[in-house]
């Protein structure tokens, strides 16, 4: 089974540096940047109050309404393994 990698900068998250692996329905998040051997877009999320909108090379501009309160700014480079 193949992995997605999330390696993200910026604010919100609980370190500026951060990855989030996932793997079928399991999700890792880890406080490092680790780069995917093989990109496959780059995207920024800014996720204020309950409203997210994110700007990706791949699904272009999205937004959505979460259940969480919360304030962020991240970029990040989306890819697998």
């Amino acid at each position: 089974m193949q992995s997605k990698i999330f390696a993200e900068f910026g604010i919100g998250n609980a370190t500026i540096f951060s990855t989030e692996v996932e793997r079928g329905e399991q999700e890792k998040r880890v406080a490092r940047y680790i780069l995917p051997p093989k990109v496959d877009g780059i995207y920024m999320r800014i996720w204020v109050y309950k409203f997210v909108i994110a700007l990706s090379t791949n699904r272009f501009i999205n937004w959505q309404k979460k259940g969480k309160v919360r304030f962020k700014i991240i970029f990040g480079i989306e890819g697998h393994r």
